[in-house]
């Protein structure tokens, strides 16, 4: 059995907080998520948590970070071999349905976002996060679609407030997906 280096440690220690985190913060929101729950969660002390992380915002940016890269790298794959606009509607129709049914998250998103105060670095640092993410979207689809001849943060900012909209985390009257379409309509017929 090979030992893990102190280096190898501190990483799978990291990973294990951070995954225990995104449950929590899924599933209860920011507010309800503290430094005890996420340290019982992932099995360690306190004392683990702060030798990784200076604060629970810090961990929350931490998973905002993970889940954002991890779901948009998906979503350019999969539209990456998608040979038309009817199959990148369809595909970017199931990832809003996708992201809107993932539990409390664009809740907790928003949470975050109320509860840092203005100005701070956290918040700058999630608005950051969130712009790159809706430019990187918007890129890729003036990238593929350049008669589009739109702004692609305002495009991407646009669907990913249709993907994470909170209201429809309550209520099954409209998809997400439903909506996703009808923008995508209107995006697309506007070349």
């Amino acid at each position: 059995m090979t030992r893990l280096s102190r280096g190898e440690r501190q990483v799978q220690t990291r990973r294990q907080l951070l995954e225990a985190a995104r449950e929590l913060f899924k599933r209860d929101g920011y507010a309800a998520t503290s430094v005890e729950r996420i340290a019982d969660a992932a099995g360690y002390s306190k004392g683990a948590v702060y030798s990784n992380f200076p604060d629970k915002e810090s961990i929350f940016l931490g998973v905002l970070a993970i889940e954002g890269s991890q779901s948009l790298e998906a979503l350019i794959r999969d539209l990456d071999n998608a040979p038309d606009i009817h199959a990148i509607t369809e595909l970017l129709a199931q990832w809003a349905d996708q992201r809107s049914s993932d539990g409390n998250w664009s809740l907790t998103i928003l949470e975050h976002a109320q509860l840092s105060r203005p100005g701070t670095q956290a918040r700058e640092r999630q608005a950051a996060m969130l712009l790159g993410y809706w430019t990187t979207l918007g890129d890729y689809l003036l990238g593929r679609f350049p008669a589009m001849a739109q702004d692609s943060a305002v495009v991407g900012a646009l669907l990913h407030e249709i993907a994470y909209a909170p209201a429809l985390t309550l209520t099954g009257a409209v998809s997400a997906g439903d909506l996703m379409r009808l923008a995508l309509r209107g995006l697309f017929s506007a070349r």
